[in-house]
């Protein structure tokens, strides 16, 4: 039996699968048309989702699937709103201290779990240590802690958060379902009931309900509920009577099925399928570019091959990536020019577009700079009678994106090897043991710190980070660590456009396009919204009535 570390591992390949997988886009909007209808409480919906949690407990699983399907039990401290900016939430005030190492939250003292325990400032702590409990074996919430070094209680309905540094993005962090607050009771149950899905308590607008493994989900309205944020687009308790998630991996089956009508909204709207489903009377599609990490190519500076900068600049400058990424995806995304997404909020640095255009010619000189002047019968560069080989470990199958990058560098004389595979403790052992030359992944999140994660010298992929260009630059460090410290967001956008630069400069990246989020919906459903992590927001939804 492989140790819960290599299952859960499993599951965070299995979601970098899924996420390189699609990529779609439509027109941006932030619901369903509503038209003359009023809303109205009760019905339910059914959404189709491509992915099934590997682990339902968001404090240890690093899924976007899990984030998104535990949102409804889980309220948070905070809430991030469409524009990037914070309110209260669990929440409803908090102070920084001067020297921004220590965060103190003062609780509302209305919230009842759906087990019928109160919020209050212990059950806070209770969820903040068992994230960082070793026996939660959390594998993103904890790193999204960063310099943490405990939480105490300093009144009934008030707790201190501190760190052994500034940390700025603490706010972001706490507005995540990943620092969801649940019941302290249901954190007594432990790792395997918590990850099963069996014991998912919270406070949010949804109970959990029914769970069927391998098909789907229920949640039930909790009507109680009367602590949303300002701007969750309504108040009191949800005016769905239920939500079900189906699990529909197959994107064929998830399209037909809404559009057949036996679900009322999809996610992963395929590229190809975007058209057919606009055009559908009854459905409508949501879309919005997704924050954070866009879908690139981190080449392992420490590896033989791209401890070269020339041979990682080749390779940054021999891909055409306007023509494949047209080609894919048929014009429905763009290509990506930084390491972050535009929609990264005070972020994204603009001035990086167009400055890496498409030139074989460079990459060629570049190639035989680097000695890599020889050929073999297939074409393939060659140097000491050995190919010109960049090993890619793969998680699941190989994208057609992916297969495009491969028979495009072939031009140029890169063999892409993409080593795909379903063995979660094979890949995973190459990844922790820096046994690959480019991983190639992209990761939801709205906010610039999403660059430490990738480039931060201790981020490596044995602690749960994702560092996987192996970057150690002193230089980087303190950029990052100076964005970390300020509060000022246009002073954090300035330390985050210097990494931006760096890692184009160095090639240490290889962005390559700007994944969009995009749901199918049947226009009987209104006000269904996506998120600022481009997630459907059930809680303001509601059902036209027949």
């Amino acid at each position: 039996m492989p140790s819960r570390r290599t299952a859960r591992r499993a599951g965070l390949f299995a979601a970098l699968a899924v996420a390189l997988a699609t990529a779609a886009c439509g027109s941006d909007g932030g619901g369903s048309d509503t038209a003359d209808a009023q809303p109205r409480a009760g019905g339910s919906v059914t959404y189709a989702a491509r992915q099934e949690p590997d682990c339902w407990d968001p404090h240890a699983s690093a899924q976007d699937v899990t984030a998104f399907t535990q949102r409804p039990v889980f309220d948070s401290l905070v809430y991030q709103t469409p524009d990037g900016s914070f309110e209260p939430w669990l929440a409803k005030s908090w102070k920084i201290s001067d020297d921004g190492r220590a965060y103190t939250f003062e609780l509302r003292d209305d919230v009842t779990f759906h087990d019928g325990a109160k919020l209050d400032a212990e059950a806070v702590k209770a969820n903040f240590d068992h994230i960082v409990a070793k026996d939660t074996e959390s594998q993103y919430a904890a790193g999204l802690l960063g310099p943490y070094e405990g939480v105490k209680v300093t009144g009934p309905q008030e707790i201190q958060v501190s760190f052994s540094r500034p940390y700025a993005p603490l706010l972001q962090v706490v507005s995540t379902t990943f620092l969801g607050i649940a019941s302290p009771a249901s954190l007594k149950a432990g790792s395997e009931k918590l990850c099963s899905g069996t014991d998912s308590i919270g406070s949010g607008p949804f109970r959990a309900d029914a769970y069927t493994r391998g098909q789907q989900r229920t949640y039930t309205r909790y009507a109680d509920y009367d602590w949303a944020p300002k701007s969750a687009g309504h108040s009191g308790p949800a005016r769905l009577d239920s939500v079900t998630i189906r699990f529909l991996t197959e994107d064929a089956t998830r399209v037909g099925a809404l559009s057949s009508g036996q679900v009322d909204g999809a996610a992963d709207i395929p590229a190809n399928q975007i058209a057919s489903v606009s055009k559908n009377p009854r459905l409508t599609t949501i879309s919005r570019q997704v924050p954070g990490a866009v879908d690139a190519f981190y080449l392992n500076t420490r590896s033989e091959l791209f401890s070269d900068v020339r041979v990682r600049k080749a390779f940054q400058r021999g891909l055409d990536l306007d023509t494949i990424v047209k080609s894919v995806f048929q014009g429905t995304t763009e290509r990506a020019w930084s390491p972050l997404s535009p929609t990264t909020p005070n972020s994204y640095d603009p001035s990086l577009e167009k400055t890496w255009p498409y030139d074989p010619k460079l990459a060629g000189q570049l190639l035989d700079e680097a000695g890599w002047t020889g050929r073999d019968a297939e074409g393939y560069r060659t140097r000491d009678g050995r190919r010109l080989t960049v090993f890619a470990p793969i998680y699941g199958e190989a994208t057609v994106f992916s297969q495009a990058a491969q028979a495009e560098l072939k031009k140029i004389g890169f063999f892409l090897d993409l080593h795909a595979s379903t063995d979660a403790a094979e890949i995973s052992g190459l990844l922790d043991g820096g046994k690959y030359d480019t991983v190639e992944l992209a990761w939801a999140r709205p906010d610039g710190d999403i660059l430490s994660s990738f480039f931060l010298s201790t981020e490596t992929s044995v602690g749960g980070g994702h560092n996987f260009a192996l970057v150690a630059d002193p230089q980087v460090d303190e950029w990052l660590k100076a964005a970390q410290a300020e509060q000022d967001p246009k002073e954090r956008a300035t330390y985050y456009s210097q990494v931006q630069k760096w890692t184009i400069d160095q090639a240490v990246v290889v962005p390559a396009y700007v994944k969009n989020a995009t749901v199918g919906v049947n226009k009987k459903v209104h006000d269904l919204r996506l998120s600022i992590a481009t997630w459907p927001e059930f809680y303001p939804a509601w059902v036209q009535a027949d």
